[in-house]
């Protein structure tokens, strides 16, 4: 048992096939007009929109493309003035859903973000539950964002992706429909899927990781790693399920744990080059993982737990004779097309920079493993 601890899990889930479809059921008695964000195509909102419209509510939709910023919220929050917005609804990846969050909160409080965030910051209403209350109805298995309590901005004057955080960014309901998600593109299954996998292993593996976020971690480790080869190999839809759970489980996992290096580093490469979270995370975690193993005491607690993980990813993607627990995970991810640092626009010079801030980011201050800014070139470098 670790030290004493707390867990919050605010927002009510409702998780199985078909649950979005009473969508309109969890919506305020009082609601009448709704603002739908949603990603590019709408594919998987539809239904959403159609169950809404049904109901005889005003639906006003807004599509979200790309990963948010201080300037899309701003333009989204502009795009809903004068309408009288009851309740936000968010169908989408982890974007619209931050998104979404976002803009239920400046809804809420008639206000618009700086790049400094100091309208909200310091002051109470992060911790206020926002007046437009926010549904999540996410549409792939990934972030986990629907049960979080914070929307990852890009902030272009930072060059850099920064978390708006509070209890009043908590969504008042999420639903948790698998069957929504295999409509997503491949790259994006393969990307979010990662993250989600990720952040799995990063709560498990958290220097703040509690029996709580262990319960929701250990037994997910290797089911998220089954689920994420199974639906790419065969949209399997029992493995779509396992990963929607996964997802779901980490995201709450992470609220009361933290995560670690990858995720640290993904932040700051995501703010400077723009390029797909989840993406980032799948490259980054293998040369993190065998960072923080090299690092870690013998016979600790934390080798022990980097160990779970190992075991559990050479249980799914087997490596080659002669080769490292996780290097069979490396080649399925290079099969899988995922790309390098270098594909996203990374440069080796760039390194020693993007070492320096990616040790202070907020992640990898919970890393497994207190690392040294010339582990975080080596991770940078073996992800080129």
């Amino acid at each position: 048992m670790r030290d004493p601890f707390s867990l919050r899990v605010p927002t009510r889930v409702q998780f199985g096939d078909g649950i979005s479809a009473q969508v309109g059921d969890v919506l305020p008695r009082t609601a009448r007009r709704v603002a739908v964000l949603r990603g590019a195509k709408g594919v998987a909102s539809q239904p959403i929109v159609t169950a809404l419209e049904n109901q005889g509510l005003s639906v006003h939709q807004l599509a979200c493309a790309g990963e948010p910023s201080v300037a899309s919220v701003n333009d989204a929050v502009k795009a809903f003035a004068g309408q009288d917005i009851d309740v936000v609804v968010a169908c989408g990846g982890g974007s619209v859903i931050d998104t979404g969050k976002a803009v239920a909160f400046c809804l809420g409080h008639d206000i618009h973000l700086t790049d400094t965030f100091s309208d909200v910051l310091p002051g109470p209403l992060l911790s206020r539950t926002s007046p437009v209350p926010f549904v999540a109805i996410p549409t792939t298995a990934g972030t986990g964002a629907e049960v979080t309590s914070n929307a990852v901005l890009d902030v272009p004057s930072k060059r850099a992706k920064v978390s708006l955080r509070g209890d009043g960014l908590y969504a008042a309901h999420a639903l948790v429909d698998p069957v929504l998600l295999p409509s997503a593109p491949s790259a994006t299954v393969l990307s979010s899927g990662l993250d989600a996998v990720v952040q799995t292993i990063e709560a498990y593996t958290s220097t703040a990781a509690t029996p709580f976020s262990d319960a929701l971690t250990a037994p997910n480790i290797r089911l998220g790693l089954r689920a994420l080869k199974q639906v790419l190999e065969t949209n399997d839809m029992g493995a779509w399920r396992d990963l929607a759970w996964v997802s779901l489980a980490s995201g709450i996992a992470l609220a009361n744990s933290g995560l670690g290096a990858a995720h640290g580093v993904a932040s700051v490469l995501g703010g400077r080059y723009g390029a797909p979270h989840g993406a980032l995370c799948g490259r980054l975690l293998l040369p993190v993982l065998r960072q923080n193993l090299s690092a870690c005491a013998a016979r600790s607690d934390t080798h022990a737990r980097l160990q779970t993980c190992m075991a559990a990813i050479d249980s799914v993607f087997p490596p080659a004779p002669g080769r490292d627990a996780l290097s069979g995970l490396e080649t399925w991810q290079d099969i899988q097309g995922l790309p390098r640092l270098a594909d996203l626009g990374v440069r080796d010079e760039a390194i020693p920079s993007l070492a320096e801030h990616s040790a202070g980011a907020s992640s990898s201050q919970k890393n497994a493993v207190p690392l040294k800014i010339g582990a975080y070139e080596s991770i940078l470098r073996s992800a080129l």
